[in-house]
């Protein structure tokens, strides 16, 4: 996923919170005696998410040479982006990004520009294996007294939320997640909760389409819709 384009919130920045929007799936299950509809859930689910205002500097020649350039790289709704779910949501986000350090590598190098590489607070693990489809896991919180139930995570840019707890053992819980997982998760792999991502599309080949008018800063939002065909592909091969 080295060549993936990484949206860029530091660059620009959002009026308004982002939204993620679980979209669950579900079909006809026939109807009652009475004529109620009855709904099966399935595992079919995914991911939207809006980036509302996002302030585009207008005079600002980095501005509109990065917008262009992600523009290119995207081509509609054909390309794929890693979009950041970066606005805390859970007590244990909050204490993921409390958390991070920034260091140097372990030989001793940056970044070209000085900057250190950030060191992800190791809070959160698959407790065991996590097979393509799977829609019910074991966590373990690896600090005493985290609360996993109602958080988002994500592994290798595939964005989860976890459901209410069906079982607790010690700091192993068991509880439902969505959407159903995408790639499969070996056991004791860390889970990324301090800014969990999200594989995705542009929700349509406009998205991107930018007017530069005369106010020092442009406006703009855009929509995305996950990239379900991305795994799909990648179970498949």
């Amino acid at each position: 996923m080295s060549s993936l384009i990484h949206w860029p919130h530091n660059l620009f920045q959002t009026q308004d919170i982002p939204a993620f929007h679980s979209r669950p799936f579900t079909r006809r299950g026939g109807r009652t005696l009475s004529g109620f509809e009855l709904t099966t859930q399935t595992d079919l689910g995914f991911w939207q998410a809006s980036l509302s205002n996002i302030l585009v500097m207008s005079r600002d020649l980095l501005h509109q040479e990065a917008w262009n350039a992600i523009r290119v790289a995207l081509q509609g709704r054909s390309g794929l982006v890693i979009v950041p779910a970066y606005h805390v949501g859970s007590r244990l986000q909050k204490l993921a990004k409390a958390q991070r350090s920034f260091v140097a590598h372990s030989d001793g190098s940056t970044f070209s520009d000085g900057a250190s590489y950030r060191n992800e607070p190791a809070l959160l693990q698959m407790e065991e294996q996590a097979q393509i489809g799977s829609t019910v896991v074991k966590l373990r919180g690896l600090q005493e007294g985290l609360s996993l139930s109602g958080i988002r995570f994500s592994y290798f840019h595939a964005l989860y939320e976890s459901g209410p707890v069906i079982e607790k053992n010690g700091d192993v819980i068991q509880l439902p997640i969505f959407p159903a997982v995408r790639a499969k998760i070996p056991a004791g792999a860390l889970l990324n909760v301090s800014e969990p991502t999200c594989l995705m599309h542009l929700a349509s080949d406009n998205q991107m389409d930018m007017e530069f008018g005369l106010s020092p800063v442009t406006n703009k939002s855009l929509s995305f819709v996950e990239a379900i065909d991305y795994w799909d592909e990648e179970a498949a091969s």
